[in-house]
């Protein structure tokens, strides 16, 4: 394909490897739930990487209506010393080639005051103090977001004009599923039916028995808790450990397996 990937374009089927499993067919990340913001960046070693993979895992709990999976230029079996099935909420799929970012055309950029944001700036200096050095005149991996439905068509893509330019957190990617209207819709309540069945419940309430109701606040709204906010996340199901270093990175277009 060699160029940008748009709105109603379809992402293939391909084969991917973790840090913690290898061939993985992405078909079935799709199907376990949509739609799957699919988050691109540069190697896992990279500062602003880490640290947009640190806030995507603590956030993790605020994305209620869909799922999310970080691409990274990383090779699985380097990974897979320290990032086992457990550490993170969510997928780490590793192109060390960078078959995916080709394909896709993501860019690359050498110029610095291009690729760096203010945030970024303040990320590298801090990793500058912790003893990280970049190879200088490397082309810097520019990111790539796009939510994609279960058969992988593209609902949304933006590429990066900076290293941070990705959702800040998944409390911005449950933001920007429900401001693009991917959030399942809330079913319409029939007022009489509600009415009839309130009144009916109202009548075997005794007066001396308190109902359960939720505390409000002053301005008499019900005050949001722990669950309505982050509700319960789904832990990233595990894989049986296969020797990585005899495996591929991705295989694009190399899906062996039939439809069901």
């Amino acid at each position: 394909m060699a160029e940008k990937i748009a709105v109603g374009d379809k992402l293939p089927f391909f084969l991917y490897d973790t840090p913690y499993s290898a061939q993985n067919r992405f078909r079935d990340l799709l199907a376990a739930k949509s739609p799957l913001v699919l988050i691109f960046m540069a190697n896992f070693g990279h500062p602003i990487t880490r640290t947009f993979a640190s806030r995507y895992a603590e956030t993790y709990g605020a994305l209620r209506d869909g799922a999310m999976a970080l691409v990274v230029r990383s090779r699985a079996d380097k990974l897979s010393r320290n990032i086992g099935p457990d550490t993170l909420p969510y997928p780490l799929l590793c192109d060390a080639d960078g078959v995916l970012y080709e394909y896709l055309d993501i860019p690359q950029n050498s110029s610095t005051l291009m690729t760096y944001s203010l945030e970024g700036w303040r990320i590298l200096r801090e990793a500058k103090k912790q003893g990280y050095r970049a190879a200088k005149g490397t082309p810097q991996q520019l990111p790539l977001t796009l939510i994609l439905d279960k058969d992988g068509t593209v609902l949304f893509c933006h590429y990066g004009a900076s290293l941070t330019d990705v959702p800040e957190d998944c409390e911005a990617i449950q933001s920007l599923l429900e401001e693009l209207e991917l959030t399942p819709e809330e079913p319409e309540i029939d007022a009489e039916a509600f009415h009839e069945v309130y009144d009916t419940h109202s009548d075997t309430v005794q007066e001396d028995e308190p109902s359960e109701r939720p505390r409000r606040s002053r301005h008499g709204r019900r005050r949001r808790t722990a669950v309505d906010d982050f509700g319960p996340s789904e832990r990233v199901r595990e894989y049986n450990v296969p020797d990585m270093d005899k495996t591929s990175v991705v295989s694009l277009f190399d899906d062996p397996y039939a439809d069901d």
